[in-house]
């Protein structure tokens, strides 16, 4: 279901020394206009990860450059400029319409928090995070409202918006690995726990409060239906992050599936991890992948799965480069399917990646919905999950089997 709100005003990012992001709407009427070379994803606005990603600085300094601030020098300035005017980077304007929530506590204009932790920086700039990114900008700014973010690898401080009472709920993008500390060993999920609040993209066992996902389970039987469909009867899952909340559930359906229709699946991973020390990697290192990949190509040919399912696209563009370097072709000797369908990393990939659209747009407008419904009805109902519901996109890098 998609609650996706229809109203449009403004969201600010608020800056402060504790890496939180602010943007104004509307700059971009005053911006000098020098134009640079600069893409972005078709069919969706601009984000300030954009921005930052155009002019080769930190979303920070976007930040403090756009609110002029004395400690950006003049080049870092204009090139941030610059960036932002061919991007056209402004406010988001929709049609106004009535709120998606309603009841006490709720009013247009409330100011939200989204808060990433645990993880290392470049987290936010991976595709499927930066579009669920984008959707909550999208959501947040057609209430009207205000979105202040702050960005804590260790998650060993609290941002002053929670700190000093500023915002009626959070948005929660935390590691998808290990477990959680208590509330009395982390004093930032005591504060996350005291709101209002939405886990965003993964929710660990003992994380507490509502989860918005796209559905995992629906994901792994879409890959495992489509690899039947071509004819692979001995299949593998290939995960570099075993015990990873996301992989885990994907690669669980994939296997039941298969299994279900009479076929194998096989399982290459490393040993689990026991130690979990934040901040966690955002990508698995190209040598651990590296490892997996040859430990199914040292298999005789008669033995070796046909196709291989991973659990993110970041994943697959590393396996092309392995079976590249080994000689192998995709989409000829093996098959290959993935997940996130994130087309700014894939796009030059030979063949075609076949993958899963987890729509993280979607996945980012709707933990918005469930957020304000949530400050609308404060400790009303139990712990709630949104799943949106995925897609297979079929490329070219599925051979079929005959």
């Amino acid at each position: 279901v998609d609650f996706t709100p229809n109203i449009v005003s403004r969201a600010h990012f608020r800056s402060s020394s504790e890496d939180l992001v602010e943007t104004l709407p509307g700059f971009c009427q005053c911006l000098p206009a020098v134009p640079i070379k600069a893409k972005t994803k078709p069919n969706r606005l601009p984000t300030v990860h954009d921005v930052a990603k155009a002019a080769g600085v930190a979303v920070g300094s976007v930040s403090r450059a756009l609110n002029d601030h004395p400690d950006v020098s003049p080049d870092i300035r204009d090139r941030i400029i610059s960036a932002a005017r061919s991007l056209n980077y402004s406010r988001l304007r929709r049609k106004r319409a009535q709120p998606i929530a309603s009841g006490p506590g709720f009013a247009t204009g409330v100011r939200l928090g989204l808060i990433c932790f645990g993880m290392e920086d470049a987290l936010v700039q991976l595709p499927v995070v930066s579009a669920a990114l984008h959707g909550i900008e999208a959501a947040v700014s057609a209430e009207g409202g205000s979105l202040m973010l702050a960005n804590i690898p260790r998650g060993d401080r609290v941002p002053a918006f929670l700190v000093e009472h500023q915002v009626a709920g959070v948005i929660v993008k935390g590691p998808n690995v290990g477990l959680l500390p208590s509330e009395k060993e982390n004093e930032l999920l005591h504060y996350i726990y005291q709101l209002p609040h939405v886990w965003l993209l993964g929710q660990l066992p003992n994380a507490r409060g509502d989860h918005c996902n796209f559905d995992q389970e629906i994901a792994g039987r879409l890959a495992a239906e489509h690899l039947r469909d071509k004819g692979h009867v001995h299949v593998a899952f290939l995960n570099p992050k075993p015990g990873h909340a996301q992989f885990e559930k994907v690669k669980q359906a994939f296997c039941v599936t298969t299994q279900g229709f009479g076929h194998r699946a096989d399982v290459i991973e490393p040993p689990r991890t026991q130690n979990v020390t934040w901040p966690l990697p955002a990508v698995s290192s190209q040598e651990k992948v590296e490892v997996l990949v040859r430990q199914w190509a040292d298999r005789p040919a008669g033995q070796r799965p046909t196709a291989i399912a991973v659990g993110a696209d970041t994943t697959a563009v590393q396996i092309y480069a392995v079976l590249a370097k080994l000689g192998i072709k995709v989409g000829k000797d093996v098959g290959i399917v993935s997940c996130n369908d994130e087309r700014s990393l894939i796009m030059g990939l030979h063949p075609s990646l076949t993958t899963i659209d987890v729509r993280a747009d979607a996945v980012g407008r709707n933990a918005v919905a469930r957020l304000l419904w949530r400050v609308s009805h404060p400790g009303d109902a139990p712990p709630a999950r949104i799943l949106i519901e995925p897609t297979l996109t079929e490329r070219n890098s599925v051979q079929t089997v005959r």
